[in-house]
């Protein structure tokens, strides 16, 4: 199997390579690529930290993320301004959005289909407001986030990386480096579609189908927050050079008290067992003191992932602000690059 990134099968010697042709940047301002975790409700924090980066002059390159952050990191890498991007999360009915395609799966049956109608002409589904923002700046497939021919690595060619998991496959899924996998053309296909397959939170949204029906293989991804590990690397340079501007990884770390009561039914073990994988993949660590360095936590213990009635967003958004100025506060890029020491990429990194 080849990989993308380098020699087949291996992290075998990466050839030298042009660096990708980035946008300018607007004057006064510095740049990063940003790096985001999913957090389902609790993305709102996401926004938050990103305010704070605007407010510090800097403008987003690259962004990488999975459910919420993939959602967040689209919109700042599409230039939707921080400001804008708050004022859309507070217009929205995070419980209509949530339930869109359990409604729309009710509304299929006759039996209930009435008792839901009204609710489900009032319902906001996530493909069609991800695809709106994105298209009002001019963003439809992965070919207009595209900063570099096809002689750059793969991974240096977009701006923007998906995380998903692919079930029927079982392996973690990254959009559009992967679309080969299932023969699929990288430059025409829909980022609204790849940010709604990655947030796929079983039970809530429908997974996405994916893959050429003549002649690819089939995927079905879900969520790509339900995985291990977390890819504050995956935007890193593919060679030993020292990076020409920072990445930050943003994390959402959840402590919840533990639930003591036993659910009584299936559809309350089904959200417990929900909860359970997004909250206890928050809590991993970065394995490196690299990933350390560059990783801003965000304490969202008081909000579960799937607490669609929250009423505290402007809490949530003003703990991710707080973080990214502490740690904004500290951070010096001279730092930064002096300890930079060429990572070692292997197949198993995602």
């Amino acid at each position: 199997m080849t990989d993308p990134r380098g020699g087949a099968g291996g992290p075998a010697h990466v050839a030298r390579w042009e660096p990708a042709e980035i946008p300018p940047t607007p004057e006064g301002r510095r740049r990063c690529d940003l790096v985001l975790g999913g957090g389902g409700v609790r993305g709102w924090a996401h926004i938050g930290a990103l305010t704070a980066l605007e407010d510090a002059g800097f403008e987003v390159v690259r962004a990488a993320g999975a459910s919420a952050g993939a959602v967040t990191g689209a919109f700042a890498i599409a230039g939707v301004p921080a400001a804008t991007l708050r004022g859309l999360f507070e217009e929205l009915d995070f419980t209509r959005f949530a339930l869109a395609d359990v409604v729309g799966r009710l509304g299929s049956r006759r039996v209930v289909g009435r008792l839901v109608q009204r609710w489900s002409d009032e319902a906001t589904t996530p493909l069609h407001w991800i695809h709106a923002i994105l298209a009002e700046q001019g963003v439809k497939t992965f070919g207009d986030l595209r900063v570099a021919s096809d002689n750059a690595p793969l991974q240096r060619r977009y701006r923007l990386v998906v995380r998903c998991l692919d079930v029927l496959q079982r392996r973690v899924v990254r959009l559009p480096w992967d679309y080969h996998r299932y023969d699929l053309d990288p430059d025409a296909q829909s980022v609204a579609e790849a940010i709604r397959a990655s947030m796929s939170i079983p039970f809530v949204y429908d997974p996405v189908r994916i893959g050429n029906r003549d002649t690819g293989r089939p995927g079905l991804l879900i969520d790509g927050g339900l995985t291990s590990g977390f890819p504050v690397s995956v935007l890193d340079r593919p060679d030993a050079d020292p990076p020409r501007w920072p990445t930050f990884g943003v994390r959402l770390m959840s402590r919840p008290e533990p639930q003591r009561d036993i659910p009584d039914g299936g559809l309350t073990l089904a959200k417990m067992m929900v909860d359970a994988l997004l909250e206890s993949n928050d809590q991993l660590e970065p394995h490196t003191e690299r990933d350390e360095r560059r990783t801003v936590r965000i304490n969202v213990s008081d909000v579960r992932a799937l607490d669609l009635d929250v009423e505290d967003g402007h809490d949530l958004f003003d703990d991710g602000y707080r973080a990214m100025s502490a740690f904004l506060d500290r951070f010096d890029f001279d730092d930064y690059r002096s300890w930079w020491q060429p990572r070692v990429r292997t197949t198993d990194d995602d």
